[in-house]
């Protein structure tokens, strides 16, 4: 089977600079119905820029002591505000919409990577940098530490060399929808791919005391298809099987507010196979703002979680508790409980196959989080045996959890409570039926 490696260019190209100052603020790409893709070695390329408002000549901002930033974690996938999949040939039948996506990836990357991790591939691939503390002291501190890592104004500095480079950073992104972490996906069975990315606005990206000066720009952004070129078997398949069926991965996100200590957190949904839930937290008054890492996640002090399926414990039948000592002071219990993270993983993969992660008890706790970059996430597995997921077609799925609702700048000093946004991501098994010149089918 020959392979090849297809680059497609946006088709809405314009003057070839995209984001939200120029007025280009959407990515457009279409992958013809020709031959199997390797969806799970799909790329986004280009050439990011942080540029002065002023700059009409597109340069990049090379001086790191502008308190200019991108979240380290996330890196220069903060730049993708929403993705769309669809079938070109049907009517641009979508298949996958994943909103807030810059989360979703915050998930992946402090779940699945260490500090070497993103320090490494994930630093020459789109920006990162992990994190140079793992403790509630290290945290708080301002000085580049003993260890030479750096921690809190130092980390954010570190965090800025990549995208200082005169003619801007190159990247290479995974994109990490459901249907790219899928098997190989016939084309021509589906029509052909559109892949649609709406840009996220600037401070969604950019974060900092110098941030509301720059606006950034992408330069010729591309995507690099592999495609295999299907064996003759495998077109005589296709030839007898008019109505092909095709399984694939999605993610469906949901949005919510947290606006008491105790609260329900309730999502109707129409959903074939659930297979995980994970789910991200940061105050509201964070976000769409210039001074704060709208990007980085947050513990609300949660003191217990629950998860339901219409109603009923399900699928832990137990309440996940933080077990606190609230008569001694804060900072001397700077944890939470290793179970809470524990599910957390299991969203991802079956945690005894994680080998490296950036989250431990301690970065978690709410008590860390005083800093631009906090690390934290709820989530559980709905099958972590067959990996078939859960039948939720006319369902309600949630979870209750009570916490604080705390201000993460105020745990020294006196409490004060702000409303949380939870950002949800259910990951589902998929089934379509194409019926060739009537359409696609969802298979329930």
């Amino acid at each position: 089977m020959a392979k090849r490696y297809l680059s497609i260019s946006s088709a809405n190209g314009g003057s070839g600079y995209f984001g939200y100052t120029n007025g280009n603020p959407q990515l457009t790409f279409l992958i013809s119905d020709v031959g199997l893709l390797q969806s799970k070695e799909l790329r986004l390329q280009g050439n990011f820029k942080r540029v002065l408002n002023t700059n009409t000549a597109h340069l990049n901002e090379v001086d790191n002591s502008k308190d200019l930033n991108l979240d380290s974690f996330v890196g220069l996938a903060s730049v993708v505000n929403n993705v769309e999949i669809s079938s070109r040939a049907y009517s641009n039948r979508s298949l996958e919409l994943i909103q807030n996506y810059p989360r979703l990836v915050s998930n992946f990357m402090s779940a699945l990577h260490s500090k070497s991790g993103l320090d490494t591939q994930m630093f020459h691939e789109q920006g990162c940098k992990g994190s140079g503390f793992d403790t509630v002291a290290e945290a708080n501190s301002t000085t580049k530490l003993n260890d030479g890592n750096y921690s809190s104004v130092g980390q954010k500095i570190s965090s800025r060399i990549p995208y200082c480079a005169k003619k801007g950073l190159d990247f290479d992104i995974r994109l990490m929808c459901g249907m790219f972490m899928s098997e190989d996906i016939d084309l021509e069975n589906i029509g052909g791919l559109a892949i649609t990315i709406n840009l996220a606005p600037n401070e969604n990206v950019l974060f900092g005391a110098d941030a509301s000066n720059y606006h950034y720009e992408i330069q010729n952004p591309r995507i690099i298809v592999p495609v295999i070129s299907k064996t003759a078997q495998q077109q005589v398949a296709s030839a007898q099987n008019p109505s092909p069926v095709i399984n694939f991965l999605s993610f469906t996100s949901l949005y919510n507010v947290i606006t008491s200590t105790e609260q329900q957190v309730v999502h109707r949904v129409s959903l074939k196979g659930v297979i995980s839930s994970q789910s991200n937290f940061i105050p509201v008054s964070y976000i769409n703002s210039f001074t704060r890492n709208g990007l980085a996640q947050y513990n609300p002090a949660i003191q217990r979680l629950v998860y339901h399926l219409d109603g009923k414990r399900f699928p832990l039948e137990y309440s996940i508790e933080v077990d606190r000592d609230e008569t001694l002071n804060q900072d001397s219990q700077p944890s939470t409980n290793p179970q809470l993270l524990r599910n957390y993983l299991e969203a991802f993969r079956n945690a005894r196959d994680i080998k490296k992660s950036s989250l431990n008890p301690v970065i978690c706790s709410a008590e860390s989080q005083v800093a631009e970059h906090g690390l934290f996430g709820v989530g559980c597995s709905f099958d972590s045996v067959s990996n078939a997921g859960i039948p939720a077609q006319v369902s309600t799925l949630g979870f209750e959890v009570q916490s604080k609702i705390q201000d993460p700048a105020s745990f020294n000093t006196t409490p004060t409570q702000l409303n949380y946004a939870v950002y949800t991501y259910y990951l589902c098994r998929n089934s379509i039926r194409v019926v060739q010149g009537q359409g696609i089918q969802v298979v329930q």
